[in-house]
């Protein structure tokens, strides 16, 4: 299983947002996978200082892996870890 470990420079408790989903994927998730590794499982760690993910976030974060792989494939084999298991739930959720 690939791992990925998040970081966002200004260190706030919150993400969200159109740019910032997109500056996040762009150069912190894409240059680490590749068709191989989006074929296993692949694991996305957001810091522990994240306590707020807004929908809008994941969903742009999300989506380049969900043209690529589905929507299923996403929700079964890429795990996102966060700091509390209710907002990784919320996280799941705010795919569709």
């Amino acid at each position: 299983m690939k791992i990925i470990e998040l970081d966002f420079e200004d260190k706030v408790p919150a993400v969200g947002g159109v740019t910032q989903d997109r500056e996040a994927y762009e150069e912190q998730v894409r240059p680490k996978i590749n068709r191989e590794t989006l074929q296993g499982e692949l694991c996305i760690r957001f810091p522990g200082y994240i306590f707020i993910i807004g929908d809008s976030f994941i969903r742009g974060f999300a989506r380049p892996l969900i043209e690529q792989i589905g929507l299923d494939a996403v929700r079964s084999r890429v795990h996102f870890v966060t700091s509390r298991e209710k907002l990784t739930k919320e996280l799941y959720e705010g795919l569709i």
